[in-house]
């Protein structure tokens, strides 16, 4: 995604930045603008920062700022490899937008292995209970909403997509869970681990929320639909301790993280045409009823 891709989106990002950095005492000149599964991601080359911007009024991001800085410094406390906040009040609101500020991790090696990603969600999942409130998961509230503001889905593919997420929602107040409820990650991918000198660390924590355990299993046993292995799979599964895809709610779990795929490209379908290309890719193989591959955009 290019700058000038944003349009009319690029003078408020430049200014939600600029303030926004001023205010937590960094320089945001030359600034570089991109995206990942939660929002827009702005990084500071010179100062070694990540700022992620997410807009206030969303329902689905304008709680998640606070959350993910309040969690990682929850899990920095016990020593938990994962991204760190920067030492500043944060989140920091400007034009719109709601700043928070994250030390720039730099990934060294290979892409990670799923099954490198199982341990790690293991020790996650074995923390004590975290002190404070965290929201409650919603696997399907962001999805909605990206749908309903979704300038280039059709009439007839908003009305199918809507559908399902009533059936499926109903359907998940149904299913019974073998794994405890707690703090999860939200969106557990290997995408979203990095390889440091020090060993790997989990991060991106704008997901965060208290559910049940199972919720960061299935997006690696998911990967199918990207190209993961069988075996790659059982290894994951094997690496955390417990096969999700045994337990009778798991088609449930796996349909919904299907339509969770498609947030990000809904709200970036009118600004990328690779983007809008991929969502009637994956719309076309759900309403199909197929396994045919996807692609990350």
């Amino acid at each position: 995604m290019t700058i000038a891709a944003e349009g009319s989106l690029l003078p408020r990002v430049t200014g939600a930045l600029t303030r926004s950095c001023r205010q937590a005492g960094l320089d945001a000149t030359g600034f570089r603008m991109g995206h990942d599964a939660a929002g827009l991601v702005c990084h500071l080359a010179a100062e070694g920062v990540v700022v992620r911007l997410a807009r206030e009024d969303t329902p689905d991001e304008a709680e998640r700022p606070a959350v993910s800085v309040r969690v990682a410094r929850w899990l920095a406390d016990r020593g938990f490899p994962a991204d760190r906040p920067l030492d500043v009040e944060q989140p920091i609101v400007a034009e719109g937008f709601l700043a928070t500020f994250w030390r720039r991790q730099e990934h060294i090696g290979p892409p990670p292995d799923p099954a490198q990603l199982g341990p790690l969600l293991r020790r996650l999942h074995a923390l004590p209970p975290v002190p404070f409130e965290l929201p409650a998961c919603d696997p399907l509230g962001a999805v909605r909403r990206a749908a309903g503001e979704c300038p280039v889905l059709d009439h007839e593919d908003r009305g199918w997509l809507l559908g399902r997420c009533d059936v499926l929602a109903e359907a998940y107040g149904l299913v019974e869970f073998a794994l405890p409820y707690g703090l999860v990650h939200g969106d557990a991918r290997r995408e979203n681990m990095i390889r440091t000198p020090r060993g790997f660390l989990l991060r991106s924590w704008q997901w965060a929320c208290a559910g049940p355990r199972e919720i960061d299993l299935v997006p690696t046993l998911h990967g199918a639909r990207f190209g993961l292995t069988e075996r790659q799979l059982a290894n994951f599964s094997e690496a955390y301790g417990h096969d999700a895809r045994s337990q009778a709610g798991y088609p449930v779990l796996r349909d919904i993280r299907d339509l969770q795929t498609l947030t990000a490209l809904l709200r970036r379908a009118h600004l990328d045409a690779g983007v809008r290309d991929e969502l009637r890719h994956r719309l076309g193989s759900l309403r199909a009823g197929d396994d045919r591959l996807w692609h990350l955009p």
